[in-house]
């Protein structure tokens, strides 16, 4: 007797044991260098709700929280588990504690144990030298190429990244954009996709792309950093298993490269030979200044302008200020600029335009001033002078005529002069009498007829839609197919973008899909739950897979070559996609 029911005490804190619900955290990695993604796990034996993440600010959130359930049954015992995931990525180095998070069960709360991680300077050593990993980090690196390391204050630099890989990756994800506190900065327009060129280096050949390049100009003397850029880049490697076009399958390893942060010494413009007029300009220019006339008659125009062009900082530039007397009427001054940017940085001219109109005669003297700008490949200050200008004006005082004469104006400045105002006309030998009145005429009543026409129209359809007899959302699914192949069949350079915009057009307006979120991961996931057939969802992925390689590797198979073979499979998926 005392044998049964020690059993079945036993058994009661069994299930006892079981039914207790438990909260737990827990992480992938404990020791992580700095960039280097880990996971964190939140798991819940039950059904719960409200569920509140611990503060992750010393952490950069790549995604999260995705959630999962699983039910397991036992011998009959049915068992629950959720868990929230999120992925992380550590900003600086030192020791970081995670602090709990909050979940509600059944209207009581309960909460995870808080869990420690260490950031190291680089990731600890975990795998072989000869595991997939080591050899993708051998194969693909990034780095930041600078034209000058030590520059003065206001001088141009040209920063490119370049990202090297000699194995196969896939499109990266940028982690950390560099900041350029300290410079002013402008981007260069690499157009849609990265440029990619073929070197040797230390007697390997790789492909590097640009992803990135820029004009810095520091704004300031001493150290001045350039943070680091970090990108997650996928790496693939062969498997022996072939895709739907025969290429050898390829396994994603997902690594991080990071260019480190760049520190650059700028150095002080001289304070020797500085002319006290100096502005900040810093490069090699020409300035110039031209008046078009030298005499010209009172209430007569003269076109007075100055033009500063070359390479340097010329957005920071400002033009000096022309000299002009009083007497001489000067119209609000007309500025132009053209500056872009070059191999070798910005590169252009600015250029002020005065409209000179005097109205009294005499001589008058135009000062142009002077230029100043410092010239780094010299380390010299250099000071141009302009002459100045005599204008003689000729005439009647005070301009008796009255008329104000423009020279050298063109159709962009003055479109119509001298007939601005038109006399009334008094004669009425031109008028015509007419007995035919427009109202009650056969124009009349059509026009009063098509808005009533219009309404009855507008009214039939609103009834339509409401009854469901014409189907708008259907009517749009119906026109996505046919846009997404109207560009497929546009002519385009580059085959492989013309199948990506084809697609996501397609999905975006058959399935709502934000071309943010394009994707393989989530265009299956959609094609799953509108139940598309497994083959049908395999080739799709299998030619996102083959654009998305056409942009980082020349290297192509047989089949991918033939663009109309690949357009041609594009389109007959779009066709069987429109069926679901």
């Amino acid at each position: 007797m005392k044998k049964n029911l020690l059993f079945l005490v036993f058994v009661l804190q069994s299930f006892v044991l079981v039914a207790q619900t438990s909260f737990t955290a827990s992480v992938n990695k404990n020791k992580v260098g700095v960039n280097e993604q880990f996971s964190l796990t939140f798991t819940i034996n039950d059904n719960g709700d409200r569920f509140t993440a611990p503060n992750l600010s010393n952490f950069s959130v790549l995604a999260g929280p995705s959630t999962s359930s699983s039910t397991t049954i036992i011998n009959g015992k049915v068992s629950r588990e959720n868990s929230y995931t999120y992925y992380l990525r550590a900003k600086k180095t030192g020791i970081y504690t995670i602090g709990s998070a909050y979940i509600t069960v059944k209207g009581k709360e309960y909460r995870s144990t808080s869990i420690s991680i260490q950031v190291l300077k680089s990731a600890p050593n975990t795998t072989s030298n000869h595991s997939p990993e080591a050899k993708a980090k051998e194969n693909v690196f990034l780095e930041l190429e600078l034209s000058n390391s030590k520059p003065y204050v206001g001088e141009q630099i040209v920063a490119t990244y370049k990202l090297y890989f000699s194995q196969e990756i896939r499109s990266p994800e940028l982690l950390e954009n560099p900041d350029f506190t300290g410079f002013w900065h402008e981007d260069f327009d690499l157009g849609e996709n990265y440029p990619i060129n073929e070197v040797r280096r230390n007697g390997k050949s790789w492909q590097v792309a640009t992803l990135k390049k820029l004009v810095l100009i520091p704004q300031r003397s001493g150290k001045l950093t350039i943070a680091s850029m970090d990108l997650e880049v996928p790496v693939a490697i062969p498997t022996n298993q072939r895709d739907f076009f025969g290429r050898r399958r390829s396994r994603i390893i997902n690594i991080v490269r990071s260019t480190g942060a760049k520190i650059i010494q700028v150095k002080e413009l001289p304070s020797k030979g500085k002319p006290s007029s100096f502005s900040g300009a810093v490069g090699e220019f020409k300035f110039t200044t031209k008046l078009n006339l030298d005499s010209i008659q009172t209430n007569e125009s003269a076109t007075l302008s100055m033009r500063v062009s070359g390479t340097g900082n010329l957005r920071m530039i400002d033009l000096p200020k022309f000299d002009i007397p009083n007497d001489v009427e000067a119209y609000e001054p007309k500025y132009k600029e053209s500056v872009k940017l070059q191999k070798q940085g910005l590169t252009g001219f600015k250029r002020v335009e005065h409209l000179l109109i005097p109205r009294n005669r005499g001589t008058y003297k135009v000062s142009s001033g002077s230029f100043n700008y410092f010239n780094p490949k010299t380390k010299k200050y250099v000071t141009v002078n302009r002459p100045s200008y005599t204008l003689t004006v000729e005439g009647e005082a005070n301009g008796a005529a009255g008329t104000v004469v423009l020279n050298n104006i063109t159709k962009e400045d003055v479109s119509f002069i001298g007939k601005d105002i038109l006399y009334i006309k008094t004669s009425l030998k031109d008028l015509k009498s007419s007995k035919k009145l427009f109202f009650g005429s056969y124009s009349f009543i059509t026009l009063l007829i098509i808005p009533i026409v219009l309404v009855f129209i507008a009214l039939i359809l609103v009834v339509l839609f409401r009854r469901s007899i014409i189907d708008i959302e259907q009517w749009k699914k119906g026109t996505a197919s046919k846009q997404a192949i109207k560009i497929l069949r546009s002519k385009a350079v580059n085959t492989h973008t013309n199948i990506e915009q084809a697609l996501q057009t397609f999905f975006h307006k058959k399935w709502g899909l934000d071309r943010a979120q394009f994707n393989k991961e989530r265009i299956e996931e959609i094609l799953s739950d509108n139940r598309v057939d497994a083959d049908v969802i395999e080739r799709v992925t299998e030619i996102l897979e083959a654009c998305e390689m056409a942009r980082f590797t020349s290297v192509q198979s047989k089949e991918d070559t033939q663009a109309s073979s690949l357009l041609s499979k594009t389109k007959n998926i779009i066709e069987k996609l429109e069926n679901y």
